[in-house]
Parts: C-alpha cells; structure tokens; sequence
C-alpha cells in the first residue's frame, strides 16, 4: 500500500475496526508526511489469488490474478 498524498511505502496502521463479520476497517498513518486515511478489507474468492517471488527478498507473497470489481452497497459514502 501506498500513501494517497505522498506515495511513501511505510504505512501504519493506527486503529482497527474488526467487528463487522464481512469486513475490517484501518485507520492507517504515513510515516513519511503523517497523512491519515482509512482503509477496508474485503474477502475475496481464492480463485482470484496467486503466488509471485518478489524481486528485493525473493519471497512469496499473495497477489491478484485476476481483477476485482469492489462495490459499495446501499450505503451512502
């Protein structure tokens, strides 16, 4: 994740909202100009999920094989 003002990579999060059952809500923090923002995650199908080596460790991480639409329900924003 990248900071939306600044795009500095080392984020924070500074407060979690776990309670709703379909989803989890951060507040988060960059370290570089301090910005806050918030955040929701989603679940997503394990279809859309693939595995890929990153090139400065060579670990593996989880990544989108495919893209996901996100849409946000009834409730206005």
């Amino acid at each position: 994740m990248e900071c939306p003002r600044c795009s500095g990579r080392e984020i924070r999060a500074i407060a979690t909202n776990g309670k709703e059952a379909d989803k989890t809500i951060r507040q988060r923090r960059c370290v570089d100009c301090r910005h806050v923002w918030y955040s929701v995650e989603l679940p997503v199908s394990v279809a859309v999920i693939g595995w890929a080596r990153t090139p400065d460790t060579n670990k593996s991480v989880p990544v989108l094989r495919v893209p996901v639409d996100l849409a946000v329900g009834s409730q206005a924003v």
